[in-house]
């Protein structure tokens, strides 16, 4: 799959390391954004409408919280 994943994730999260988790296991490469880190990854998150971590963005789809299969049905394993 070509198209580009971006986790924006936090601190002590365990949905985010879930979704991480999940990608990985899969063999999906990620970018990550920490919006407890980076003023500016909040900001692009916040502008989407999303106020709650984990947020994973494939493509056009915009995926809140793990939801296993939301994920799988983005990136076509399903």
């Amino acid at each position: 799959m070509s198209t580009e994943i971006i986790v924006y994730s936090g601190i002590h999260c365990a949905p985010c390391d879930a979704v991480k988790a999940f990608l990985k296991e899969h063999g999906f490469d990620y970018s990550e954004k920490n919006v407890n880190k980076d003023k500016e990854a909040r900001q692009e998150m916040r502008a989407m409408g999303m106020i709650s971590i984990p947020v994973t963005v494939i493509g056009d789809h915009k995926i809140q919280g793990f939801d296993k299969a939301a994920l799988q049905m983005a990136l076509g394993l399903k």
